[in-house]
């Protein structure tokens, strides 16, 4: 959005400060007139020629305090009853503007800081809840190795802090102040125009977290389910036993850290390097990821598909797909896809299945 509309959409939201702009700009304009004709009705007789236009922009140019020096007055009424006060005037209502002016920009920037603005931004990610800066920048840095979320920016919604941290930039997070099950404060942080939402556990230690994240989960899906919004919501789990009612709320992925540490430690004292595997096959930054793939391919065989695959120069694997809701890694050759399958692929991009599939495709087509 260019300077100019950002500067106008601000003044549109800033009532107070836009209705004491106008009012300033109508005095100043008013006066300019004022003394305009002041000082032609002064000053005509002893500079001929001199037109109404030309006091006019004499005016201007003295309350303004530029002084071109391309006229001036030449009477003692022109030089003391009009000039010197054209010019205190001036002088006071320039410095009053700037002064308003940057009044409304500090406070606006504080109440930004504060997390009682307005959030304008469009295909930004909302967090709701927090608690760790650590674990809030290692989650928005393996976000942004993706190419679809390098540029992406986040909007911290929370009321146990009052502002936004020092440490994190402003070009890329900005802050909501409030609870994340209220609507009002969901759409400050323009929800309707989010990409996706992350729900943090509000404090691990409590045992009310799930039930809170729960809450949250739910006002958000019955949002996106009465708006039709398109965003994708992830929601952090703590006790894997509330797993079923979390599930309940319908968001899109659940992850749960609760026995996930217990069994990687004893995976990696019976094979170890398992770590190292793990954490490339989870991480955008370096390595072949996980996929889960959308696919036409209903009807073939799990066999068919792989044999493609083999064939294909690049790095992939069809390690598992998820059908009718379950997931089966290490499927059997003949497990054949249907039409809501999906494909559980390993691979170093997703963009190449997606030249398998239509190879596959073709080669039906031409049977």
């Amino acid at each position: 959005m260019p300077i100019f509309q950002r500067l106008i959409a601000w003044l549109h939201r800033q009532n107070y400060l836009r209705l004491r702009l106008v009012q300033i700009f109508s005095l100043a304009l008013a006066l300019n007139l004022l003394f305009g004709l002041l000082f032609y009705l002064v000053e005509r007789s002893a500079q001929p020629g001199l037109k109404l236009s030309d006091s006019i922009w004499w005016s201007m140019v003295t309350m303004t305090t530029v002084g071109y020096g391309d006229l001036y007055p030449q009477t003692d009424i022109g030089r003391f009853l009009i000039a010197y006060p054209c010019m205190l005037l001036g002088i006071a209502i320039i410095g009053y503007l700037l002064g308003m002016v940057a009044e409304s920009v500090f406070d606006h920037i504080s109440k930004k800081k504060r997390g009682l603005v307005q959030i304008t931004k469009e295909n930004h990610i909302i967090i709701c809840n927090f608690a760790n800066i650590d674990k809030l920048k290692r989650l928005t840095a393996e976000l942004k190795l993706h190419p679809a979320y390098e540029s992406s920016f986040f909007v911290i919604i929370c009321d146990s802090i009052s502002k936004l941290p020092a440490t994190l930039p402003t070009n890329e997070f900005a802050f909501v102040y409030g609870n994340p099950t209220s609507e009002a404060v969901l759409q400050k942080a323009n929800l309707k125009a989010a990409a996706g939402v992350f729900i943090f556990a509000s404090n691990p230690l409590n045992s009310d977290a799930d039930a809170i994240t729960f809450a949250i989960a739910s006002v958000v899906e019955l949002l996106r389910q009465e708006n039709h919004y398109s965003f994708k919501v992830v929601a952090e789990l703590i006790h894997q036993e509330n797993l079923t009612l979390l599930q309940k709320a319908r968001v899109d992925g659940i992850v749960t850290p609760e026995g996930l540490t217990d069994c990687l430690l004893a995976q990696e004292f019976l094979y170890p390097g398992i770590h190292e595997i793990i954490t490339q096959i989870i991480s955008n930054k370096i390595g072949s990821q996980f996929y889960i793939l959308d696919t036409k391919l209903a009807g073939h065989k799990v066999a068919d598909i792989q044999v493609a695959v083999l064939k294909h120069p690049a790095n992939l694997q069809v390690i598992g797909i998820i059908k009718q809701g379950k997931t089966i890694l290490n499927p059997a050759k003949d497990e054949c896809i249907e039409e809501d399958s999906k494909l559980i692929m390993l691979a170093e991009s997703r963009r190449d299945f997606s030249v398998i599939e239509q190879d596959i495709l073709k080669s039906n087509a031409t049977l």
